[in-house]
Parts: structure tokens; C-alpha cells; sequence
């Protein structure tokens, strides 16, 4: 009976070791909440584009708050506010969402194309429509909406939306603003970006003293910064063969007692 019961320790052992293996080698199964996994560094853009400063671009989504003066901005323009004006020649702009084309519908001129377009850039064509029915008019735009995403794996994950205040806003800026960096790895920040030429990711390193210029680096509304978790793969390891070993202390705890 003793060789029976031994012989069947040795074949449970073997089959928790068995598993912990390939648990251990299905990276998905081990660490089901890890996200942007790149299995070839290729796929990371230079990290040195980011060091280039751009402008923002208006994207579809957009909230977009505009204001439209005459006489290079003595006076309201008063299609685009409301009736009754809140002060000296101010009054409550109306908000206009860039729609999935990419336009915007604006009165008396009708539609525009403004995804892809800077702030400046989309002020000057608009001042340009309406140059025609106002005089010398002025126009400012604004986003109400800009925002910046800051998450994080691991058992300690967490997710923070951070509003985009101004174009000088940085890498360190959003890492400060969501707590810092906890229990990630400081040597793996994805930063991932959609641009003119489609979606990039970056790979971001902080840990070394000579890399610190990219904490300097300037984010753009919509971006993602995703800090790639540290593992602890023992610890884990311990983890997923707890229930087993609690399965073979019963066995032989049980065997002992009928014993």
C-alpha cells in the first residue's frame, strides 16, 4: 500500500511540475493582463522622431470650441455664439465634434474638412470662409477634450486619463501627473502614437541617465504611455502550484490518518 501511495506522490508530482512548466512558457496564460507585447523590436519606430517637436493635429472626436470675431476680434461674431452675450463683447462659443469624415458643419459656411489640420491652420481657413460675409474676422479654436492615457500591467495595474493642458506637455509631465512609476519597468515605457502614417509604438528608456532626454519628449493628445510591468516570475510560480500542493497535503494528510 505504501509503494502504491508513493508511486502516485511521484506521478502528481510530476504532473504539478508538468504544468507549472508550460504555465510558465504561455506568457498569455501567466500574465493574461499584459498589453502591447511586441515580439520583434523591429516593430518599434526610432525613439528619435520623438525628440523632432510637432504640432497636434485635430483628429476625429474632437470637441472643438469656436469663437469667430469681426474686425480682428472687436466684436463677436454672432452666428457662431449665443444670443445674449456675458460681458464685454464675449459670449458662450458653440462646440463643434469632428465627425467621422473628419468635417466639421459650421454655420453660414457650411462644411469643412479640419481632421488632420493644426489649430492654426484650421483658424486661418475658417477666417478665410468667412472673410467674405465679415469683416477682418478673427478666430479662436480650442479643443475641449485632449486627453492623454497613462496605464500600467501587472498585479498593480491601473489606468489614468490625463487632460491635455497645453503643446508643451511631456513624457515626465504624464508620468508625474499619474503618480510615477510604481512597481513597471523604468527601461520599458511603450508610447504609442496614431500618425499621418498610421499607428506607432515607441519603446521609451528611463532607467539610464543617458536616455533622460526623452523624459523631456513632447506628447500629443490621444496618446498612449503603457509601462510595461515588472514580473516576478518565482513568485508566480508559487502561486499557481498553491493549489496543488494543497490537493498533495490533503492526499497524504488523509493517508496518514486511514494509515
Amino acid at each position: 500500500m505504501t509503494l502504491v501511495c508513493t508511486h502516485m506522490l511521484k506521478k502528481v508530482s510530476a504532473l504539478i511540475l508538468l504544468l507549472s512548466v508550460v504555465f510558465v512558457s504561455c506568457n498569455r496564460n501567466f500574465y493574461p493582463s499584459d498589453m502591447f507585447k511586441v515580439k520583434d523590436k523591429a516593430s518599434f519606430a526610432p525613439a528619435s522622431e520623438l525628440l523632432v517637436p510637432v504640432k497636434p493635429l485635430l483628429q476625429t472626436g474632437d470637441n472643438l470650441s469656436i469663437n469667430v470675431y469681426s474686425n480682428k476680434g472687436e466684436k463677436l461674431l454672432e452666428p457662431l455664439s449665443a444670443a445674449s452675450q456675458q460681458g464685454a463683447g464675449e459670449s458662450s462659443p458653440f462646440v463643434f465634434t469632428v465627425d467621422s469624415a473628419g468635417n466639421i458643419e459650421l454655420p453660414v459656411v457650411g462644411q469643412m474638412q479640419v481632421a488632420g489640420l493644426t489649430i492654426d491652420q484650421t483658424e486661418k481657413e475658417i477666417a478665410a470662409l468667412f472673410a467674405k460675409s465679415v469683416v477682418e474676422p478673427y478666430v479662436q479654436i480650442s479643443v475641449l477634450n485632449k486627453r492623454i492615457f497613462f496605464m500600467t500591467g501587472g498585479a498593480s495595474q491601473s489606468a489614468t486619463v490625463i487632460p491635455y493642458m497645453n503643446e508643451n506637455t511631456t513624457l515626465i509631465d504624464v508620468i508625474t501627473a499619474a503618480g510615477g512609476i510604481r512597481e513597471g519597468k523604468a527601461y520599458s515605457i511603450r508610447l504609442i502614437r496614431n500618425t499621418a502614417a498610421g499607428l506607432k509604438i515607441y519603446d521609451i528608456d528611463l532607467s539610464d541617465f543617458a536616455q533622460a532626454k526623452y523624459s523631456f519628449v513632447q506628447v500629443l493628445p490621444n496618446d498612449i504611455v503603457y509601462v510595461e510591468p515588472q514580473h516576478r516570475p518565482f513568485r508566480k510560480f508559487v502561486e499557481s502550484l498553491a493549489p496543488y500542493l494543497t490537493l498533495v497535503s490533503t492526499g497524504l494528510l488523509i493517508y496518514n490518518i486511514t494509515r
